[in-house]
C-alpha cells in the first residue's frame, strides 16, 4: 500500500469516526461517567498504533502477492466477477471477523492480548481500535490466508474492510437504536446493541456475538445473545479496572501482567 492509498483509507476511517462521534452526542445509549479523557487518550494512542501497523502489514502482503503471484480456485471458476466479490466478502468476513475473534476468546494466550480491548470500562467509538498490536497481526492473518488460498479478488477485500471499519465504529459507538429496528436488523446484521452485549462483564455474554458485519454466523453456530441485553449491560473486565491502566504504555503491557483476580471470561 502506497502512502497515498494509506492516507486515503485513513481519511475515510477518520470521517466515519467523526460521524459516529456526532451520533453519540445526539442519541447516546448511556451517559458517560468520569475519567473519560484519560481512557479516550489511551484508546486513540492504540488507534494510531493499529493504523500504522495495518499500513505495514498491508504493504508486506501486497509485495508478497505480487512477487509470488498466488492463484486460488475462484479465479479458475467460470462465475461472474460480481459473484466472486460477494463470495469473497462473505468468506473474509467469516474468517477475519468471526473465526479469528472467537479464537481470541477460546485460546488463553490470545485472550491475554484481547483483554486489552475488553478491559474498557465504557464503550464508545474510541474503543473500536483499542487493540493490542499482537491481536492486529493475528486478525490480519485471517485475511491474508483465505485471499491466498481461494484467490479472492482485491475488490472484495476492499469492500469487506470498509464495511468492517464502518460497522465496527457504529457497533462500538455509544448510540441508542430504536428497539423494533434493532430487532429486525439484528436478524442478519450486527447492530450496535448486538455488539454491546459482547462487551459485557458476564462470561456467557462476552463469549457471544463475535460477528462484526453479519450476525448469521453467531446464529448458525450457537453463539448469539439477543440484543435486548445491551440496555442493562455492564462493561469491562473484573480485575482490569483502574485509572492506572488508562495509558498507552499500560495497555501495551497488560497482556504480560497476571490478572489481579481470576478472569471469569476465559474459556479453557
Amino acid at each position: 500500500m502506497t502512502a497515498r492509498e494509506f492516507l486515503t483509507n485513513l481519511s475515510i476511517i477518520l470521517v466515519m469516526m467523526a460521524i459516529a462521534a456526532l451520533l453519540e452526542t445526539g442519541v447516546p445509549l448511556f451517559a458517560p461517567g468520569g475519567g473519560q479523557r484519560d481512557r479516550r487518550a489511551a484508546n486513540l494512542g492504540l488507534t494510531a498504533c493499529v493504523f500504522l501497523l495495518n499500513w505495514l502489514l498491508s504493504s508486506v502482503a501486497a509485495v508478497l502477492a505480487l512477487s509470488l503471484r498466488p492463484a486460488g480456485f475462484l479465479s479458475m471458476l467460470a462465475i461472474p466477477r460480481v459473484a466472486q466479490i460477494v463470495v469473497g466478502v462473505v468468506v473474509i468476513d467469516f474468517s477475519a471477523a468471526y473465526l479469528s475473534h472467537r479464537l481470541l476468546h477460546v485460546i488463553p494466550v490470545l485472550w491475554m492480548f484481547h483483554r486489552v480491548h475488553h478491559s474498557d470500562a465504557f464503550v464508545d467509538v474510541t474503543t473500536t481500535y483499542r487493540t493490542h498490536p499482537v491481536e492486529t497481526v493475528w486478525r490480519t492473518l485471517f485475511v491474508i490466508v483465505p485471499v491466498w488460498i481461494i484467490g479472492i479478488p482485491a475488490t472484495a477485500v476492499v469492500v469487506q474492510r470498509l464495511l468492517q471499519a464502518a460497522n465496527g465504529l457504529l457497533g462500538h459507538a455509544n448510540v441508542s437504536l430504536w428497539p423494533p429496528l434493532d430487532r429486525a436488523l439484528s436478524l442478519v446484521w450486527v447492530t450496535p446493541n448486538v455488539h454491546k452485549v459482547h462487551h459485557s462483564r458476564e462470561r456467557g455474554e462476552t463469549n457471544s456475538n463475535y460477528g462484526v458485519i453479519l450476525s448469521v454466523y453467531d446464529r448458525l453456530l450457537g453463539t448469539f445473545t439477543p440484543s435486548e441485553r445491551a440496555l442493562s449491560v455492564v462493561y469491562g473486565l473484573d480485575g482490569a479496572d483502574g485509572a492506572e491502566r488508562e495509558s498507552l504504555p499500560a495497555l501495551l503491557a497488560m497482556p504480560f501482567e497476571a490478572p489481579v483476580v481470576p478472569d471469569r471470561n476465559v474459556r479453557i
